[in-house]
């Protein structure tokens, strides 16, 4: 039996023959794409200049050092060694570069450590597997003994899930610290409360802060792409400097996981508050993380500092309301004019 041309000897549906993309085509196509890359880039360029964040950060001149487990910018010792110590601890998913040269300032009359936090920055573990509360209290009692501060008093100014670790810390040592302040603390009342974080950032929120399996294979490529990761994250975040958005992805799975499940879903505030010490919140009116009714309710006499306009980078948007509050709450040593 004869058979159609073009058609299939077995099944007799007629093929049609593979159509070749032409050299001009291809060149087009090569060109669209090109051009629409050099456009992307053009909107990032001039998004990322023109960003208000951007134009004022820059990194932090303090010396980088190792203290015990972990790694901190320190400013030094100052020529009163009886002078007060200010602590910045950073939020999930950041690094001590995270506050940049702002607080620098703050070293003219006292000693300034920024901390990078177990399993995150330069204190960053492959092998460690733990991240709970106690590991990270424990970490950052040994960095202090490390740094000769085992009897210095504390000013702790933590962003975001940090502030698990200066409330749980300043529990322990009540005679140590002087002032807490906590730049938009992730409060919840409970753990299904606590995954709005989540549905607050939308897909992203949800793939990365709730969604294990998927959350564990972008952290497992992030983790072992780093220089790649941090340059992705730099790109989809033009508005913020590129040290901060790439230093994103130096973390571990562990360390995320355990640290957001211990810090945040998984913290009863009810433990640590209303504190022994004397809190200030600075929350940003346009910040959708933490629950501001439970946080009033269970913060006891905390100062609570609304701020306008500002999100849950408060800490960078407004490092003055910092200085400005320490400002006002001189050493006890110290006379005021």
């Amino acid at each position: 039996m004869s058979r159609a041309p073009g058609s299939d000897a077995t099944t007799g549906h007629t093929t049609r023959p593979i159509e070749r993309v032409s050299s001009a085509d291809f060149t087009v196509m090569l060109l669209v794409m090109l051009v629409v890359l050099a456009t992307a880039v053009g909107i990032w360029q001039v998004v990322h200049h023109t960003s208000s964040l951007v134009r004022r950060w820059a990194p932090s001149s303090f010396p980088r050092r190792v203290a015990g487990p972990l790694v901190v910018l320190d400013s030094g010792p100052t020529s009163r060694p009886d002078d007060e110590v200010v602590v910045l601890l950073h939020g999930l998913g950041a690094t001590s570069s995270y506050f940049g040269a702002f607080y620098d300032g703050l070293s003219r009359e006292r000693r300034v450590i920024i901390i990078d936090l177990l399993g995150f920055g330069k204190s960053l573990d492959e092998e460690r597997r733990h991240f709970d509360v106690s590991n990270h209290v424990e970490a950052f009692d040994e960095a202090l003994a490390a740094l000769g501060l085992t009897d210095q008093s504390l000013v702790l100014a933590a962003h975001s899930m940090s502030a698990a670790i200066a409330l749980t810390w300043s529990d322990q040592h009540p005679d140590r610290v002087r002032h807490v302040y906590l730049w938009g603390p992730p409060i919840y009342p409970s753990e299904s409360a606590a995954q709005a974080i989540g549905k607050e950032y939308g897909l992203m929120g949800r793939l990365f802060l709730l969604d294990s399996r998927w959350a564990q294979r972008a952290c497992r490529f992030s983790c072992e792409n780093r220089d790649i990761s941090g340059q992705m994250m730099a790109f989809t975040a033009p508005r913020w400097p590129t040290p901060v958005s790439s230093a994103a992805a130096h973390h571990t799975w562990s360390a995320y996981s355990g640290s957001l499940r211990a810090l945040i879903l998984d913290f009863d505030w009810t433990k640590v508050l209303p504190s022994t010490v004397p809190v200030t919140i600075f929350h940003g009116l346009d910040d959708p993380v933490g629950d501001q009714e439970y946080i009033a309710a269970i913060s006891g006499g905390a100062e609570i500092v609304a701020v306008p306009g500002a999100d849950h980078h408060v800490a960078l948007q407004h490092p003055e309301l910092l200085f400005d509050a320490i400002q006002e709450r001189p050493p006890p040593h110290r006379t005021t004019r």
